[in-house]
């Protein structure tokens, strides 16, 4: 009651391959274009998974500290780094910050992988798809809302069922991205990211919301105007393995195959590239949900029974 305005924020995951230096002089197509143009499939690619649940080597973790000193220097926050699946790529995502700070500090990321490269003897690659056959890099754009008073207006808490407050801006999330999906694909677009989306990997160019399942039933219970929306309990994973206790399952999304996702108290737009800057997306992201929000709270300041009103 006592917030004056929302903001949104933004955590953008980088991802990027790093090849050494010698190796690719050898190849002009990846020194002038950024990816390969031709060449034969090495006869070892990433069927095993094998490199994203390995150790960082040594000399690719020297590359990713120097590069945190030089971030921890501008100030800004990164906190993750970890092998991605394809062989020789690699992952770094900073602590959420307002979505116009995050989108300077993606750009100045991606400008120090660059930069640094070289004094380990690699170079960095930014192109959406470098390589045929493996995945391709983006950047997941985790997105959320909250008020000025520190309230996420996407946590659902422990009963989303029945908070009214979090279903309302999810409704209008929903609708927003519904009635303008074009926009969204549109934001995400660029030469190198058409070779990759829907290309080995996830996600497809086809723009839709996964909510997991909980989330999926509760809001299919309010569209069939059920008169008590309950929630479905969560799933155990049991891994068959005596020794292992059987495990609670996240309640929302683990399914790659929507590029717009919700996961846990944000949204997931997985489908900006990793040469691009964020702001197109986010922009086009905060548009279409500030209309959203305008339609409803024009239908809702005039309402004598608000709670009925946000039901139908």
């Amino acid at each position: 009651d006592t917030a004056t305005f929302v903001r949104p924020s933004v955590g953008p995951e980088q991802e990027y391959f790093l090849v050494d230096r010698r190796l690719a002089a050898l190849r002009p197509d990846l020194l002038l274009a950024g990816r390969t143009l031709m060449g034969t499939p090495p006869a070892k690619g990433q069927e095993m998974e094998d490199h994203y649940f390995g150790s960082i080597p040594a000399r690719v973790m020297a590359f990713m500290q120097d590069v945190e000193d030089a971030l921890f220097r501008l100030g800004i926050p990164a906190k993750t780094r970890h092998n991605e699946v394809a062989p020789g790529q690699f992952e770094i995502a900073p602590i959420y910050e307002d979505a116009n700070i995050a989108t300077d500090h993606n750009m100045l990321i991606m400008n120090l992988l660059h930069e640094i490269a070289p004094r380990h003897d690699f170079i960095c690659l930014l192109h959406e798809k470098p390589f045929a056959g493996v995945n391709g890099s983006g950047k997941h754009n985790n997105w959320s809302i909250g008020t000025d008073t520190g309230e996420n207006l996407l946590d659902p808490g422990d009963t989303p069922n029945e908070n009214l407050q979090f279903l309302l801006v999810l409704a209008c999330i929903m609708k927003a991205v519904d009635d303008h999906a074009d926009l969204l694909r549109c934001s995400a677009s660029c030469v190198g990211n058409e070779s990759r989306l829907g290309a080995q990997e996830a996600p497809p160019a086809i723009i839709s919301i996964f909510l997991g399942d909980q989330l999926d039933d509760v809001v299919a219970q309010i569209v069939s105007n059920s008169e008590s929306i309950k929630l479905l309990a969560s799933g155990k994973l049991d891994s068959g393995v005596s020794t292992i206790p059987v495990l609670d399952k996240d309640g929302t999304d683990r399914n790659r195959t929507s590029p717009f996702a919700f996961t846990g108290n944000k949204f997931e737009f997985r489908m900006v590239g990793s040469s691009d800057s964020i702001a197109e997306a986010n922009v086009a992201l905060n548009a279409i949900v500030a209309e959203a929000f305008c339609q409803a709270a024009d239908i809702l300041e005039g309402a004598e029974d608000f709670h009925g009103a946000c039901s139908r």
